[in-house]
């Protein structure tokens, strides 16, 4: 259970940062602004029309110009003199209007841009091969503001207009708008086409295959989309990510290993959550000694948060290492942070493996007061051990008898105040020959 629900988090994780859907219900992002920004129409060539008028091509082209070094507002005062001149005929205003909506779109401005266009189109004194290119471009600017419903019918009246066979990339933006609209299995017929007319596949749009494969389980078909992937682009960490969790999914936890091995050589792990999470898996894949060099390098560096959970791993690495010594400070400081006594009994283990017994001794009292420990008897029984090997008998057997209020425990703790009370007697009987020795020496 625990398994399926990191799988379930990481592709969670891996399919909300996915690029290919920047946009989401919720609203616009600055990605998706962005998107549209960068894949906004290019200007007409006023050139090219061999239907506009000297005045009318002589202010679009001052639009234009106005436009290349992005002063906007100048931009708008030639496309208003015509729009609002009665000496120009509709074709002009309608090129005027479709110039129009590159000013807003270079402001930023992507409703304003898509009704300049609308407009445009609606004119209906455009060239067919003209409004083919806006209603592309309004497919574009729809999905950019969040609409992908909006933005379907134009992309699938575009692909209905075409002579010719498209290439990839208007494919690639079809499987887009069906993905958001959690149509996958549209949106997988549309990217595998776009995928199938480029020679070497593009990044983009190998994520929107994937996103359509992670979210209908079908891991089997992902997992070697994403080993070509990670040999591809080595250096995008959501992809060793997806890959990792479909290791875990078939069970291949060497592989997974592996995966998140290379993502921390990289550099890809950079959070305390992520690189605590990597010590965890040495730790689990007995590879103690690297656990506590990530742990120590990230206390020291400031990655790892110092919390109580983090001093405690970081102290059993070091333990499973039989770095006794090292274990000590984090134990230290992770049981001053905890409102139970356990770390103080790690504490008291550390110390004995050393045989500091005196250390040893004020660690169990500690952990003993304060208490939420779940073999408490077995503690009264290592500070009894640790009281006799000081000889501190008295107080040792009263550690014993309170580890003997455990049956399990019982017989152990009485045979160590048997010990020490055979111990006593010997030492009594010592002490009377010694005393009987001086006085026939006195006598």
């Amino acid at each position: 259970m625990m398994k399926r629900r990191l799988i379930s988090l990481l592709l969670a994780f891996s399919l909300a940062s996915l690029p290919v859907n920047p946009f989401g219900p919720l609203g616009v992002s600055i990605a998706a602004a962005q998107q549209a920004d960068a894949e906004r129409p290019r200007k007409p060539n006023a050139r090219r029309s061999k239907v506009l008028g000297k005045g009318a091509f002589r202010l679009i082209e001052q639009a234009q110009e106005f436009i290349g070094v992005e002063k906007y507002v100048e931009a708008m005062q030639p496309l208003q003199e015509i729009l609002d001149g009665t000496q120009f005929k509709a074709y002009e205003k309608a090129v005027a209007m479709q110039t129009l909506g590159y000013v807003h779109a270079g402001k930023g401005d992507y409703d304003a841009t898509i009704e300049s266009f609308e407009r445009a189109i609606a004119t209906g004194d455009l060239p067919p091969r003209v409004v083919s290119d806006l209603t592309y471009n309004l497919a574009q600017l729809q999905l950019a503001q969040g609409r992908a419903r909006k933005a379907l019918p134009l992309i699938e009246q575009w692909f209905d207009g075409q002579d010719k066979e498209p290439s990839g990339a208007p494919y690639a933006l079809k499987a887009q708008i069906h993905i958001i609209l959690e149509e996958l299995r549209p949106a997988e017929q549309a990217i595998r086409k776009a995928l199938s007319k480029v020679d070497e596949p593009k990044q983009q749009w190998t994520r929107i295959l994937l996103s359509v494969l992670l979210r209908e389980e079908r891991y089997g078909e992902a997992r070697p989309i994403l080993e070509d992937a990670v040999q591809i682009w080595p250096g995008v960490k959501t992809f060793w990510q997806q890959l990792t969790a479909i290791y875990y999914e078939e069970e291949e936890e060497e592989l997974a290993f592996v995966a998140q091995r290379t993502m921390h050589v990289q550099n890809m792990l950079t959070s305390s959550k992520e690189l605590s999470s990597m010590a965890q898996l040495y730790l689990y894949h007995n590879v103690p000694i690297k656990a506590a060099e990530i742990l120590q390098s990230g206390f020291d560096g400031g990655n790892i948060e110092k919390t109580e959970d983090n001093y405690d791993l970081l102290a059993r690495a070091y333990m499973m290492s039989r770095e006794w010594d090292k274990s000590v400070a984090p134990l230290t400081r992770a049981a001053e942070l905890s409102d139970k006594g356990k770390f103080y009994a790690q504490l008291a283990q550390a110390r004995i493996q050393n045989e500091d017994w005196p250390a040893a001794e004020t660690a169990l009292v500690k952990a003993l007061d304060k208490g939420g420990l779940k073999d408490e008897a077995d503690n009264w029984l290592l500070l009894g051990i640790a009281r006799t090997r000081q000889e501190k008998y008295d107080s040792a057997i009263k550690a014993f008898r309170k580890a003997g209020d455990d049956d399990d425990i019982a017989k152990d703790a009485f045979r160590w105040i048997r010990t020490i009370e055979r111990r006593l007697k010997e030492k009594r009987r010592v002490e009377e020959e010694q005393q009987i020795a001086a006085k026939n020496r006195d006598g």
